[in-house]
């Protein structure tokens, strides 16, 4: 029999179950279910790990604010520091490459390429040109596209310019019995990629990347994880294309070391191949390294391992 809902009805009342509408709950087996759900051992690690993710997000967050704001503080004063060196040791002027007559070429720092080499050395070059427009860069245009939280940076330097590509492959070619060719394969930045991460999401970015760029077919030669480094803070790393196996290099930076490695370059450039003085050396290996002391690791660094792994 239909029983009217009247809160005042004390034989209603006595067929609601003890505890109320929750007891009646209960007594179907709905309450019991939710109590349950919500008390089960399953159900509480899952709180618990919901938390301790949220403790870890906002703890990145406070480390990344933290790095941003300790360059932000550093640079002005480093990059004021680069302008007074340059002043006590002004650039060198630097020899333009230069084909002659006889169809060999003379570079900087009096490096010469042969006829027959130079000849070859252009060909390399205008193939490289030709690959990295065609099929290396699309396939990085493809994989940033896969990720907008974060960038390719400097695309426009993708290339390595002709003098200064003759001048690495001259460099190669005093060793006996290389090639042309094989001199290019020697160098690993004549194709070149920069991409740039957000610190709170650097790491998982950089290992999700690095599976894209190998689901496009490159095949990756080495990776250095250089965070721990005093001159130089970042992941280098280096690939061999599909179908062609042409080496190019893709480096992995936070807005702040890619400033940092910009900032160093020219030290890095005078010690390589300037032939700077001594003390001028000195200075440049301390000012690479007071660059970069301000940049603490991204969290999660420790993730990304070598390639191939250091014994």
């Amino acid at each position: 029999m239909a029983v009217d809902r009247d809160d005042g009805d004390a034989t209603d009342a006595a067929r609601v179950p003890a505890g109320g509408i929750e007891g009646r709950d209960a007594a179907d087996g709905t309450g019991a279910r939710t109590a349950r759900s919500e008390d089960s051992p399953d159900a509480r690690e899952r709180q618990m790990s919901e938390h301790v993710r949220y403790r870890e997000r906002v703890e990145i967050s406070y480390q990344a604010a933290e790095a941003r704001e300790a360059w932000a503080r550093a640079a002005p004063g480093l990059r004021a520091e680069w302008a007074a060196h340059k002043q006590r040791y002004p650039d060198r002027d630097e020899q333009a490459g230069t084909t002659l007559a006889d169809g060999s070429w003379i570079g900087d720092g009096n490096r010469r390429l042969s006829p027959e080499q130079n000849a070859e050395a252009a060909k390399c070059a205008a193939d490289l040109r030709d690959e990295a427009i065609a099929r290396i860069g699309p396939a990085m245009d493809r994989i940033e596209a896969a990720d907008p939280d974060r960038r390719l940076a400097g695309r426009e330097h993708m290339l390595k310019g002709e003098d200064r590509l003759k001048e690495k492959m001259a460099d190669e070619l005093r060793a006996p019995d290389v090639t042309v060719r094989q001199a290019l394969d020697k160098i690993a930045d004549g194709v070149r990629f920069t991409l740039e991460y957000p610190a709170e999401r650097y790491a998982s970015g950089v290992l999700a990347d690095v599976d894209r760029v190998k689901a496009e077919g490159f095949e990756l030669i080495k990776l250095k994880n250089l965070w721990g480094a005093d001159q130089y803070k970042g992941v280098n790393s280096q690939w061999r294309a599909p179908e062609t196996g042409t080496r190019c290099e893709i480096q992995f930076h936070t807005p702040e070391s890619l400033e940092a490695k910009e900032l160093t370059h020219q030290a890095y450039e005078r010690i390589r191949g300037g032939s700077p003085s001594p003390e001028e050396e000195r200075e440049l290996t301390d000012f690479q390294r007071r660059v970069n002391a301000p940049l603490g690791a991204p969290p999660g660094t420790d993730r990304i391992r070598n390639f191939p792994e250091l014994s």
